[in-house]
């Protein structure tokens, strides 16, 4: 069977359809992928991790990548899709193109490439897995790693990107072989929102390959105690301030570790914060690394932070990859008390603190609760490392996603309806 993933993104900012890519190719399926490229240094990443296994082809976009009159004739036209439906006098490939300026070359990409599934990533990716899909007589999915519906918050600056995604969607997702989620939530609220069947879920957990040996007793970063966040951006939205403010109250006096690219302006705001409350020694901006070196990275922090805000509607269904980076490592996890997190807490026991979101005084005596009882410490990290080895890992997970798209093969699995 030839299965073609497709994302506007780089496989580098895209570890869930690596993933995926890898498990189908292990499976003996034949696999191609299709993605967009954008970032100067995306490129050079992506081709570390491409499998030889795979077709991969890539779309140059935007001003880096493109060629200056590719670039310039994507530009025009989502311009002047956007105009149209503005003005209402737009719909089908118009909306299409409007959702993003690489939505059309993504189409052209998969038409080019026979295969007997096409399996979306992320909104811009639908046209171009059912179009293709029409064309070659197969089957097309939809994985959502988020609800882009919720993605932004309801405010007049979004309308217009809220009505690109739910046009797209109430258009193609029906007509979906199946539907994927990344948190049992996300798959309700794709179910609220157009009545589709329940989506599978599939965590995006990590593979065990990526974990240490075992658990440690605590952390060995130095200087310590700390406490651990990682993403690609380090930015606002994320509870970065509450943590400013939490390890300035806790009487362990915890290091705050944050790992990312910084968005501009907005350290220099973490490090005036972090001043105010006298902790600006305490405060380190740490740079991204290769993401199958994360779990073991993240297992020298004592603890990991989750302190998500629940700013859009997305980010209080979600469940971050970096919890179970966290898991995976063996790091207990210190998080907001969103819904996505209060309905997972359960399962994870010790390995997991709920605060209220916000909750600086909250959250610093949840880090002193560890950090003053190093045998509580030492039993939830090794709590959090059994369960990343034996429920929240790849080598587990990754048999929902082989089970659906066998579905979709033998004709089995049910259409959105």
């Amino acid at each position: 069977m030839r299965v073609c993933l497709i994302s506007p993104g780089h496989l580098s900012t895209n570890p869930r359809l690596v993933k995926e890519a890898q498990a189908l190719s292990a499976s003996g399926y034949n696999v191609s992928v299709i993605c967009g490229r954008y970032l100067p240094w995306g490129w050079e990443q992506d081709r570390a991790l491409i499998d030889p296994r795979w077709n991969v082809s890539h779309v140059p976009f935007g001003p880096a990548e493109a060629p200056r009159l590719t670039y310039l004739a994507q530009t025009i036209k989502r311009r002047v899709a956007t105009s149209l439906v503005r003005a209402g006098i737009g719909a089908g490939s118009i909306v299409d193109t409007a959702h993003g300026s690489v939505v059309p070359a993504l189409q052209r990409a998969a038409s080019a490439v026979p295969a007997d599934l096409y399996i979306a990533h992320y909104v811009a990716a639908l046209p171009a897995a059912a179009r293709a899909a029409k064309k070659h007589g197969a089957d097309y999915a939809f994985d959502a790693e988020d609800f882009h519906l919720g993605d932004a918050a309801e405010t007049p600056d979004n309308v217009l990107e809220r009505r690109l995604i739910r046009d797209i969607e109430q258009r193609y997702l029906p007509g979906a072989a199946y539907l994927t989620a990344a948190s049992p939530m996300i798959a309700d609220a794709y179910v609220e929102a157009y009545a589709v069947s329940r989506p599978e879920v599939v965590l995006n957990v990590f593979p065990r390959r990526n974990a240490p040996l075992g658990p440690t007793v605590r952390g060995t970063a130095q200087p310590g105690p700390s406490l651990y966040w990682f993403s690609q951006t380090i930015g606002s939205g994320r509870g970065l301030e509450t943590a400013i403010e939490a390890i300035a109250r806790a009487t362990t006096a915890p290091h705050l570790y944050l790992r990312g690219t910084p968005a501009e302006g907005y350290v220099g705001a973490l490090r005036a914060l972090a001043g105010r409350h006298g902790v600006n020694d305490r405060l380190h901006i740490l740079a991204p690394e290769v993401p199958s070196e994360m779990e073991r990275i993240g297992a020298q922090y004592d603890l990991g932070y989750s302190g998500e805000t629940g700013f859009s509607r997305n980010n209080s269904l979600a469940l971050g990859n970096k919890l179970f980076s966290y898991l995976l490592g063996g790091v207990p996890i210190l998080g907001s008390d969103i819904p996505a997190h209060r309905a997972l807490a359960p399962e994870l026991g010790e390995a997991m603190t709920l605060f209220p979101i916000g909750n600086a005084v909250a959250l610093a005596a949840a880090l002193d609760r560890y950090l003053l009882d190093p045998g509580r410490l030492a039993a939830a990290r090794a709590h959090a490392w059994r369960l990343g080895q034996e429920r929240f890992c790849w080598d587990v997970e990754q048999r929902r996603l082989l089970e659906v798209v066998k579905g979709a093969h033998s004709g089995a699995s049910p259409k959105a309806a």
